[in-house]
């Protein structure tokens, strides 16, 4: 039997017994609107627990529309309806986006990710988390997350957001508070929030009692954002439905509509393949990286996980990561992060693949690029850049009648 799974921009296709499958896990494929300008525009008249955004714009003076980076959907069937009733108000529109610890889009990224259409009609910012000039000070949070955000908020009278809804193992799930923690925050104040990745509650599909989830909803309170408009995507990012409205409880809705889609019955196998969804979710490891969350769940102890991911943009994660990778075992990264003084994103990294081999004494195998996996060369993580390199070494390690689970969509998968 053929098994096809998302790679890059193109497909891997897996060819082998039936009776080795335990199984292929992916999110459900709902239908999506058919009219996707139609259900934006008639979100935006009856919006979820607030006035339309044509009653919200009365006079203002200025919008600002917070939106995320290409490593999401392009939101721009999204922006259009809300550009258009905002200049019908007369409103001058500025687009922030919100890449929060991303590297900051180029000019051809933001053309292709917009449009030419956008970039002509707003005025557009992308969030440098490192520039201290963009940055105002608002207290902290309780657990001591300082609220550091781009001034370009407090510049506008009327702040919108605009993204997408799906799983995330940061907080639980994208969306709402998301676009000001991390999205336009202070590099600090990031690091600082995503040091609770290292707790056991933080886990993909639970909003509330999710300690990251908790601090950004505390760091957002008091910060202004008026309305949202977010698409719950499907699994190849089609606009299912469209959710406007409060911040908080228009996003909660969407978060139910979501869950719909990506909660499935989970099965195990010694040899679990996983992808993240092909580009842009596996453009470099940072993404990538998101498909061992369900494949660690799903493997068998002393199995494998074959993770799929293209990575041309390179390992797309700061220093500490790769250093980490080479200089510390797997039982010391995962010990180490849990010390704050050393936590950072980087090492939060190295941590995702080093939890599965501590907890489950199970290899880690990266198909990807010639060279990323060069630059992985020394590490705890096995690199390839040939699948029947990557597939013979998987067999090796559990044997030619182990059993093989596809895991496809992993990054935005709730496995029961």
């Amino acid at each position: 039997m053929k098994y096809t799974l998302p790679y890059g921009k193109r497909e891997q296709v897996v060819d082998l017994p039936s009776q080795r499958v335990a199984g292929l896990l992916s999110p459900r494929s709902p239908k999506p609107v058919r009219d996707a300008k139609k259900a934006v525009r008639r979100s935006l008249s009856h919006p979820i627990s607030s006035p339309s955004l044509a009653q919200l714009a009365k006079g203002k003076k200025r919008a600002l529309i917070l939106t995320v980076d290409n490593t999401r959907p392009r939101p721009t069937p999204l922006l259009l309806p809300m550009v258009e009733l905002l200049e019908k108000e007369g409103l001058p529109i500025t687009l922030l986006i919100a890449t929060g610890r991303h590297r900051i889009m180029t000019k051809k990224e933001l053309a292709v990710h917009l449009g030419a259409n956008l970039l002509k009609r707003c005025r557009v910012l992308c969030h440098d988390p490192f520039d201290e000039h963009s940055m105002v000070h608002r207290g902290r949070t309780s657990r001591g997350t300082e609220i550091r955000v781009h001034r370009a908020l407090f510049d506008h009278d009327l702040v919108l957001g605009c993204g997408f809804i799906e799983p995330s193992y940061l907080c639980g799930w994208s969306g709402g508070r998301k676009l000001l923690m991390p999205g336009v925050a202070h590099h600090a104040s990031i690091d600082n929030n995503h040091f609770f990745l290292t707790d056991r509650d933080t886990r993909i599909g639970r909003l509330r009692g999710n300690p990251v989830s908790d601090d950004a909803f505390e760091f957002a309170e008091d910060l202004p954002l008026h309305f949202i408009t977010y698409g719950v995507v499907g699994p190849e990012d089609e606009l299912i439905s469209v959710i406007s409205g409060h911040p908080i409880l228009a996003h909660e809705e969407g978060c139910r509509r979501s869950e719909k889609i990506y909660r499935v019955s989970s099965k195990r196998a010694d040899i679990v393949i996983s992808s993240p969804g092909g580009w842009p979710y596996d453009f470099d490891l940072v993404q990538g990286k998101k498909a061992i969350i369900p494949a660690s769940e799903a493997v068998n102890r002393n199995g494998v996980i074959l993770l799929c991911a293209a990575c041309p943009d390179g390992l797309g994660a700061e220093p500490t990561f790769l250093k980490w990778l080479r200089t510390k075992t797997p039982a010391e990264v995962v010990r180490d992060v849990l010390d704050r003084s050393q936590f950072s994103l980087g090492a939060h990294g190295a941590n995702i693949l080093a939890r599965p081999i501590v907890e489950k004494n199970v290899q880690v195998i990266l198909y990807t690029n010639r060279k990323v996996a060069k630059r992985l060369q020394g590490t705890f993580v096995r690199s390839v850049a040939r699948w029947d390199d990557a597939w013979k070494l998987a067999n090796l390690l559990t044997g030619r009648d182990s059993s093989v689970l596809f895991i496809q969509k992993a990054r935005r998968l709730i496995l029961d």
